[in-house]
């Protein structure tokens, strides 16, 4: 599996594929794997 961080217009985000290219996003999961956990949300201030 792989993560991508990429920034889109001063908005943080991630593009997570699996081994095979598959867009873990869109891709249906099975029915008993749950809900998939995605924050949406400004980027923390240091």
């Amino acid at each position: 599996e792989a993560v991508w961080k990429i920034e889109v217009e001063d908005f943080p985000a991630f593009v997570v594929v699996d081994d095979k290219g598959n867009d873990f996003f869109t891709d249906p999961a099975p029915a008993d794997a749950g809900p998939v956990p995605v924050m949406i949300g400004a980027r923390p201030h240091t």
